[in-house]
């Protein structure tokens, strides 16, 4: 499970990271400086990790085209890896854009990395711990049957209702497969070379063949084989969402239903209006509530869905988890059979924040490895406050982790930038420690 040898071929001079202002998304954009040119006379190598929103800035007038336009100038016309760490559209909404997904794929990359749960290739009858087997296959078409149900509601519940079931459907329609983004990357693995690869915990990312002197782990996700947990529902039930559907269609017709097509079932009972209006607004009421609850769980069951990597290049340890929640995370930390991939997760000293700071993608555990030791820790957070949570319990960014970041060492937050920024960017010396320094 740990990474190739970084110590074939040239190691890079300075790592850089770039977090773009994409609001409440993520895309982020690593690059790797070598002291002179590689073979095909280039000097750097650039990953890029995830291209999504739900939520841009108000000032922010160029969208995803601006922020592709901006990747192009920074890696010169030439894209190395691009990693995609799960379906969400806070992640992946840019590559449905026509024009900006034209852009990126002018970049020509080399390699497209998704999880385990995108592979449209793999075989129901697998078998074993790794590659995917059959109760992970199972899982990911129970995530499809999911999405289904999410675009389901989202589509049945009017634009212009807010409250309890807007709430309801803005969150399905962050669930939903984002069909045009998908399609456009399943056609750049065809196009990559050597290709697409679709990743498990402790698997070969390739990326060293790629990037010179950089080592790389794969942390997560698990498989369901490999790990149980990461399903976050019952491991004995792999049909959880296919045997829910009918009776969820049900709930959805009558959470979305209007008064009066439900007065005719109150008729029957003999009682004023205002207590038939209070009794269907109850019906309404807890059928959406129950429905939030459902689609809740697969929000997180997706975010467990993340790729998870770590990225080693002479005295720098990058960490990058996507929207992984604890699920994913525990295979990692807490398994007897990863104790080769947790080695060195003490050492890292840039971390991308999970999950836009919620409070459920950073474990305790994790942040725990860095307290008390003279190396800081460099954030980068890529995040818009007030589009999730309620409370100060239930808010992203989670005011206490955010706290916790900053007394680890700089934290640097895609919120802070200025109207004109269109990214933040940090770099350091690869033979130096300390912490990373601004370069924009």
């Amino acid at each position: 499970m740990s990474p190739k040898s970084p110590e074939h071929g040239p190691t890079p001079e300075r790592v850089g990271v770039r977090a773009h202002q994409v609001g409440f998304g993520d895309c982020f954009l690593v690059s790797f400086t070598y002291a002179a040119a590689l073979e095909d006379d280039r000097s750097e190598r650039h990953v890029m990790i995830d291209f999504g929103s739900t939520r841009w800035p108000k000032p922010h007038k160029g969208g995803y085209v601006e922020i592709a336009r901006e990747i192009e100038k920074r890696t010169g016309g030439k894209l190395d890896v691009l990693v995609v760490t799960h379906r969400h559209k806070d992640h992946i909404g840019g590559f449905g854009d026509e024009v900006a997904a034209a852009i990126i794929e002018g970049l020509h990359p080399s390699l497209v990395i998704r999880s385990w749960t995108e592979d449209p290739k793999a075989a129901a009858d697998a078998e074993g711990p790794a590659p995917p087997g059959k109760h992970s296959h199972n899982f990911a078409a129970d995530l499809h049957s999911a999405q289904a149900l999410a675009e389901q509601i989202s589509s049945t519940i009017p634009p212009e209702r807010r409250g309890l079931r807007g709430d309801l459907r803005d969150l399905a329609a962050h669930q939903l497969a984002n069909v045009d983004a998908i399609k456009f990357l399943d056609k750049l693995s065809e196009q990559a070379d050597p290709g697409g690869l679709y990743l498990y915990a402790g698997a070969d990312s390739t990326i060293e063949s790629l990037i010179p002197g950089v080592a790389v782990k794969v942390l997560g996700p698990p498989t369901v084989e490999q790990w149980p947990e990461v399903t976050g529902q019952r491991s004995d039930d792999p049909e959880y969402w296919i045997a829910r559907r009918p009776a969820l269609a049900r709930m959805l017709a009558t959470a979305v239903a209007k008064p009066e097509d439900l007065r005719t079932a109150a008729d029957a009972v003999r009682t004023d209006p205002g207590s038939v209006r209070w009794l269907v607004e109850k019906m309404r009421d807890q059928q959406a509530h129950s429905l939030l609850r459902i689609v809740t769980t697969l929000e997180d069951a997706l975010n467990n869905t993340s790729v998870i990597l770590s990225f080693e290049t002479g005295t720098r340890r990058l960490l990058f988890p996507g929207d992984a929640q604890i699920e994913n995370w525990s295979y990692c930390l807490r398994s007897d059979e990863t104790e080769e991939l947790r080695k060195g997760l003490e050492d890292v000293d840039l971390y991308k924040v999970g999950h836009h700071g919620s409070r459920n993608a950073s474990p305790r555990s994790l942040l725990a490895k860095w307290q008390g030791r003279t190396l800081p820790v460099t954030s980068m957070l890529s995040t818009l406050p007030g589009v999730h949570g309620k409370s100060e319990a239930t808010a992203v960014p989670r005011k206490t982790l955010t706290d916790a970041l900053a007394g680890l060492g700089p934290l640097f937050r895609t919120d802070a930038l200025a109207e004109e920024q269109l990214f933040v960017e940090v770099g350091a010396s690869t033979n130096e420690t300390g912490p990373y320094e601004v370069l924009s």
